[in-house]
């Protein structure tokens, strides 16, 4: 009887088990040495998140039968190189991503913390994989002239629902909302839509040409601020594989409706990754045109080099360079979930370092990535 009994107990327990969802814990740890020299000071350094940020995540899905699953995913990003939060992490336990959602043959709809669309035209399409040597990076730190927003919190947003719709022909629509909920000078939570972002990207693909449009609308207020203002931007991108390399063309346009607060600008990037030698070789470069300040402009470049030792673990290296004009001071970073950049400075204007205006800078790297 006790042998049938403990049977059905690890039989239940089987069952139980084939039902459950699949979980599954995943990550990189990333590590590069650095040198550095802004404005002629030499600075060398053992920083975390090179070719990606350190991170680790748990995510799962569960199948409800008829083509439709749910799934979570909750990811926080930490400095390998010393084991503490990343900047701007704000004390969040999940500060690269945590939300939940539900997919299916009509799309998928998502809840919670998310990349919003805007961004991921960078990552779907920045040729150096967005990270230490994409021409791209200095100007998501952020402030006022800023591609990720004054706040730097247009790479992912709290509080948003996402829609993704494919369609049979290639076409890929993107629906994004995200609730500020802006807390007043009070502390007390508005009831108006300051801090809102609305977002609408469409992505094309057919056959090695694929590109993607974004415009995203965000009313403006800082936390406790009773003011706001209208930002715009608009973000496209294209690319084909021709096999023996990859171009990409990407070009970015900033609104605002207060010019004293919020400058206006855009950006354009060309690059190419190239396999080579078994490994990977990248290289792009960007121009930023203020067009709210005077000599605010700056443009950049870089390249990298990545080889991998396996399927998780790769080596890199590269140079990276940015130019700064007398009222810009953009520096050379790997990205928000990664190290911050060398000479960094409390003192700051709309979030840019004082003590980088007008300085040019150039870095160059070595490290390592390992997946899991």
């Amino acid at each position: 009887m006790k042998l049938k009994t403990l049977a059905l107990l690890c039989s239940s327990a089987i069952c139980s088990a084939a039902f459950a969802g699949n979980v599954e814990i995943y990550g990189a740890v990333d590590e590069y040495v650095a040198v550095n020299a802004t404005g002629g000071e030499w600075k060398t350094a053992i920083k975390s998140g090179g070719l990606s940020a350190s991170h680790w995540g748990l995510k799962g899905t569960e199948d409800l039968g008829n083509g439709v699953e749910v799934f979570f995913n909750l990811d926080n990003a930490f400095l390998a190189d010393n084991g503490s939060a990343t900047f701007g992490n704000d004390g969040k336990a999940f500060s690269r991503e945590a939300n939940v959602g539900v997919r299916g043959k009509y799309g998928q709809l998502s809840f919670g913390r998310q990349y919003t669309p805007h961004f991921l035209v960078f990552a779907m399409f920045d040729p150096t994989e967005l990270s230490l040597g994409s021409s791209d990076s200095p100007y998501f730190f952020p402030g006022s002239a800023a591609v990720t927003g004054q706040d730097g919190s247009l790479v992912r947003a709290d509080n948003s629902l996402m829609y993704v719709l494919p369609t049979p022909f290639g076409l890929t629509n993107f629906f994004y909302v995200a609730l500020g909920e802006h807390t007043n000078a009070a502390g007390t939570q508005d009831s108006n839509s300051k801090g809102n972002i609305y977002n609408y990207a469409a992505k094309f693909d057919h056959g090695n040409f694929s590109i993607m449009g974004s415009y995203l609308f965000r009313k403006f207020s800082p936390s406790g601020q009773p003011e706001s203002w209208n930002n715009q931007y608009l973000n496209f991108a294209a690319s084909y594989d021709f096999g023996f390399t990859k171009p990409v063309i990407q070009f970015t346009k900033k609104f605002s409706s207060d010019e004293k607060k919020s400058d206006d600008f855009w950006m354009a990037q060309l690059g190419t990754a190239t396999p080579l030698w078994g490994g990977k070789w990248m290289v792009s470069g960007s121009y930023l045109k203020n067009q709210t300040q005077d000599k605010a402009d700056a443009w950049s470049l870089g390249t990298k080099y990545a080889y991998p030792l396996s399927k998780r673990t790769r080596l890199y290296g590269g140079v990276e360079a940015v130019f700064n004009d007398d009222n810009a001071g953009y520096a050379i970073e790997a990205g928000p979930d990664s190290s911050l950049h060398f000479n960094f400075s409390g003192e700051t204007a709309y979030g840019i370092p004082k003590n980088l205006l007008g300085k040019n800078s150039v870095e160059f790297f070595v490290g390592i990535n390992h997946q899991f």
